[in-house]
């Protein structure tokens, strides 16, 4: 079955692929989008803490799309949009929950996910969610802010910060290997969703899979950045990552990410993704119809893999 685009998903032309001290950002506002990481940090981590440590007072809803929303949610969002327009006022904004009107047009446009992974943020043993920014100029991610205040060992913060080179706790993120076969992958689905035909396939030749669906970001992460110097569990690296209907702000970041870190970033086509197109960003809820991460012959193995489970 051909997967269909939604209106906007622009592939008029492919983007080069990024790579780590690529950017497009002016050189001199290179200085202000890494200051504003750090203020990040210095506003969201003790934000976070401060509602984990009262888990059982948390005031936790559900949405439409059967995920969850917390006043941590809220609160991290609204503490990330002010402080990007006290160092950018001119921006606009794609977020996840947009109850509060947000500036729509701007210089600059940044995608925000307050908190990656609600339902483990609200566990109290949870620890694969995170805070997520993604710079965007003519729909190509130049930058991105991933805070994931619990996942290194002893539940010690994990800061990724990119504006012209990845940076992970202060030093240069290291990549992974690369793979031609995926010995581990992350192909989460929904809940109750079925086991696909390609799952199998890729247990015959030996990949163990990740199915359950906790922070998309942070896998995304996982396939192209080695945190096991922090995390001290280098069996949760991936060498692919796939999704299906992945909203923009679950995968935006990611996928910058991945591209300056030398990795391929596609559709279950082969397609990049990007440029994002400003009909597809003005969607309520942008969508990717698949998006595939990885070494680029590990995803050129992997989409001809989707191709032949789509024929059988």
């Amino acid at each position: 079955m051909d997967l269909i685009e939604p209106a906007g998903y622009s592939h008029e032309r492919p983007a080069e692929p990024l790579r780590s001290g690529d950017n497009t950002v002016r050189e001199g506002a290179l200085s202000d989008v890494g200051s504003l990481w750090k203020a990040l940090d210095e506003q969201l981590l003790p934000l976070l803490r401060r509602y984990r440590r009262n888990l059982s007072s948390l005031q936790v809803d559900t949405k439409a799309d059967n995920t969850l929303l917390s006043e941590a949610d809220l609160a991290a969002q609204t503490t990330i949009v002010e402080t990007i327009g006290q160092y950018f006022p001119r921006s606009r904004f794609v977020a996840e929950e947009d109850g509060a009107e947000l500036p729509s047009s701007g210089e600059l446009t940044w995608i925000i996910d307050p908190i990656d992974g609600t339902s483990e943020f609200v566990a109290p043993g949870g620890r694969e969610f995170c805070s997520v920014v993604c710079l965007l100029e003519a729909g190509i991610p130049t930058g991105a802010y991933v805070l994931a205040p619990e996942l290194g060992a002893d539940r010690t913060p994990i800061m990724i910060h990119w504006s012209g080179e990845v940076i992970v706790n202060g030093q240069t993120a290291e990549p992974l290997n690369f793979s031609a076969i995926p010995r581990q992958a992350s192909v989460t689905r929904s809940k109750d969703a079925a086991a696909r035909k390609f799952e199998n396939d890729l247990a015959d030749v030996g990949c163990v899979m990740k199915t359950r669906t906790t922070s998309q970001t942070l896998d995304m992460v996982r396939t192209c950045i080695d945190l096991s110097a922090w995390t001290r569990a280098p069996e949760h690296q991936f060498d692919l990552f796939y999704r299906t209907d992945q909203k923009v702000w679950d995968g935006a970041a990611g996928i910058g990410l991945s591209m300056a870190m030398g990795r391929t970033a596609t559709d279950g086509g082969g397609v990049s993704p990007l440029p994002l197109g400003e009909q597809f960003l003005n969607q309520r809820e942008p969508t990717f119809p698949a998006t595939v991460v990885g070494d680029a012959d590990c995803v050129r193995w992997f989409v001809e893999l989707l191709a032949e489970s789509r024929g059988g």
